[in-house]
């Protein structure tokens, strides 16, 4: 216990914690919120001239959201702005809400329903969530054979991001056609690609948008879903949905100085499909780190490798360079791929110095 030298220096430290508890409970009072509840998914009361919708599209101008087949531009209203905390965007394409109509074809959103799922990223900040997509059942997981080459270290990330928002991922390997062109190397890289992930018990489609290849069995996962394709810019997203349901989205050659592929999806937009369901089509990225990336989730993830972890000397093992090392001497007798254990360890380092800033270009 700490003994105060003088009565003065009490009296100090006394007063100095009165006010830090007063400054607690002022920000903790909600009393100043007396037309909302406490968070951004309870927000203004719900009145008889609100409006339900679904957000479908966000711009700089607003929300488009979609109320029983009419669309209206739509703002945040009120203390809705003031609550982000740790996230870069309050809405988010998917999102369920009511909103107070002022004009004819606009409005202000009053209220967010909760979430059942999400697909969200760390911004370019590296400093706040941001969401792509919420209130969705299947990711599809866009990567191509070449232009841009396969990654699967970006796949991995991308299967982790699922876990955590709850959602059913879906691989899909477009450029198929290209295979016969490929070089040597990235037609081996694209067979132990399958051989190490279809085990794994993910679905694996390879397709092609210029031969129909894969078409329709991706088209049989989409109906009656809600999905969201994402995935590096320049991998066709856009053309599969062309392809799949007729759409005539803008779509893109890739920058044959660079082999990258170029931002032809501007915006994210949730699309009604013919045959039922919905898709979401996001911009191409050229970077997807993690928000909030744990070790554990690394673990839970690789859980192949996490398997092989229990056999190991010690205990706080990092399978990098210890003695008698399970993972290492599976690895030295190619029982686990290299594939595999590289994106493992490179997660592994960024869950544990707590940042996620690997960059895809």
């Amino acid at each position: 216990m700490k003994h105060y030298d003088f009565e003065e220096d009490f009296h100090a430290r006394d007063r100095k914690q009165s006010r830090k508890e007063r400054k607690i409970a002022q920000k903790t009072d909600r009393s100043k919120f007396k037309k909302t509840d406490e968070s951004i998914k309870t927000s203004a009361p719900i009145k008889e001239h609100h409006l339900k919708g679904k957000v479908i599209s966000i711009s700089g101008e607003g929300s488009s959201v979609d109320s029983d087949g009419k669309i209206y531009l739509c703002s945040l209203k009120g203390i809705l702005k003031k609550e982000k905390g740790l996230s870069k965007n309050l809405i988010a394409v998917g999102d369920n809400v009511f909103f107070e109509p002022i004009t004819e074809n606009t409005g202000a959103i009053i209220h967010v329903d909760e979430r059942f799922s999400f697909l969200s990223r760390t911004d370019i900040s590296g400093k706040k969530e941001q969401l792509i997509a919420v209130n969705i059942d299947l990711a599809i997981i866009c990567i191509s054979i070449v232009e841009p080459e396969l990654k699967p270290a970006l796949v991995d990330r991308y299967l982790i991001a699922t876990e955590k928002g709850n959602l059913h991922p879906i691989i899909v390997i477009n450029k198929i056609d290209l295979l016969k062109r490929a070089s040597l190397k990235e037609q081996e890289l694209y067979k132990e690609f399958l051989s190490v992930y279809e085990p794994l018990g993910y679905p694996i489609l390879s397709v092609s948008t210029t031969t129909g290849i894969g078409i329709e069995s991706l088209k049989s996962y989409l109906k009656n879903k809600t999905s969201v394709f994402s995935g590096q810019s320049g991998v066709g997203k856009s053309s599969l949905l062309n392809a799949c349901f007729g759409f005539s989205l803008k779509t893109g050659e890739l920058a044959q100085k660079t082999i990258k592929g170029t931002h032809t999806t501007t915006v994210t937009q949730l699309l009604h499909l013919p045959e039922g369901g919905y898709c979401v089509d996001t911009p191409g990225i050229r970077s997807f780190s993690l928000w909030k990336l744990e070790p554990k989730d690394v673990t839970s993830h690789f859980h192949d490798i996490q398997q092989l972890a229990k056999k190991c000397k010690f205990p706080d093992c990092t399978h990098r360079t210890e003695p008698e090392c399970a993972v290492l001497k599976a690895l030295a007798q190619d029982k686990i791929s290299s594939l595999r254990y590289e994106s493992y360890k490179n997660l592994m380092i960024q869950a544990e110095e707590g940042s996620d800033k690997t960059t895809w270009d």
